[in-house]
């Protein structure tokens, strides 16, 4: 697993680790990682740059996912911003399928991460993995993203590209936006008219494991829970969940001011359905908005 640090990372290493599977992560700071995963996984230090060829331990890995690239959500997008969160997306994925195409890896499966910026500004459009790619910022680093990993020329190999949404969990997003309802000045981004795409960490992990171990699913999969909700739906039931107001609209300039370009994917969501993993009869544990902001929230509720 490269990426494997973060949020999604972390749980995704549990998920697997619970159901059987000998995990390596690999990354650029070995003893940290393994003291934060009780060394119960191996850990592969590589520095982003060497090929992947120079690392025996790869040679017998079954699985690859990538979710290594620069924080979208840290740092306003000035120029540089945005070319290294390209960069990191392009350099290590390029690297995994160089490796893959010269048999340095001969994985039975590529799970590559991307998101569902990937369709751009679609306003109510019901967006499905046949979609066409949109036209800003972030559409096209998740282009770029894809089809670098599609160029795997491995027969062996099976590639898949997950296009994440809003994760809910105890971490990430939901905790920057859980953060004004505590402090009782909630409320919707913008108009509230766009749709969020959201999906719970448990139900994200268990996606990817159900990647895994199905070998009929291939390609773009959306990884979003089945119904979408509109911002100031969203907002008004996790007021009520952490029993908070949720009154206090954030005017779209104000955003624009605070985060620059940023504020266009909190302005302009997709309404993204999971087409293709319902079809492989993947089963959701939380569909429901409500139960998955109960969940992802209870230890937090009140704070």
């Amino acid at each position: 697993m490269f990426g494997g640090t973060g949020f999604v990372g972390r749980n995704l290493i549990e998920e697997l680790l619970k159901n059987g599977y000998q995990v390596y992560v690999v990354t650029r700071n070995p003893q940290k990682t393994a003291s934060s995963f009780e060394n119960k996984v191996q850990v592969i230090e590589w520095d982003n740059v060497s090929p992947l060829s120079s690392i025996y331990e790869l040679q017998q890995t079954d699985v690859v996912i990538n979710l290594a690239g620069e924080s979208i959500g840290n740092r306003r997008w000035i120029n540089s911003v945005k070319e290294e969160i390209l960069a990191s997306r392009i350099r290590t994925t390029r690297a995994i399928v160089t490796a893959i195409n010269n048999g340095t890896i001969q994985p039975k499966v590529l799970i590559n991460a991307s998101a569902v910026g990937y369709y751009g500004p679609r306003e109510d459009d019901e967006l499905t993995e046949s979609d066409e790619v949109g036209q800003d910022f972030l559409a096209q680093v998740c282009r770029d993203w894809e089809k670098e990993a599609y160029k795997v020329q491995n027969n062996l190999t099976r590639v898949v590209t997950i296009r994440i949404g809003v994760v809910l969990g105890n971490e990430g997003a939901l905790n920057r936006m859980a953060f004004p309802f505590k402090l009782y000045i909630g409320g919707p981004m913008g108009t509230g008219n766009q749709w969020l795409s959201w999906i719970h960490i448990q139900d994200l992990s268990r996606m990817i494991r159900f990647i895994i171990d199905h070998q009929e699913v291939a390609g773009p999969i959306n990884a979003v829970a089945p119904e979408p909700v509109r911002m100031r739906d969203f907002c008004k039931i996790l007021g009520e969940v952490l029993n908070r107001p949720s009154w206090l609209p954030v005017p779209e300039i104000l955003l624009k001011i605070v985060l620059g370009q940023m504020a266009e994917m909190l302005l302009h969501g997709q309404r993204v359905v999971p087409k293709k993993i319902l079809s492989a009869n993947f089963e959701y544990r939380f569909s429901k908005l409500r139960a998955a902001l109960e969940d992802a929230l209870e230890n937090h509720n009140g704070v």
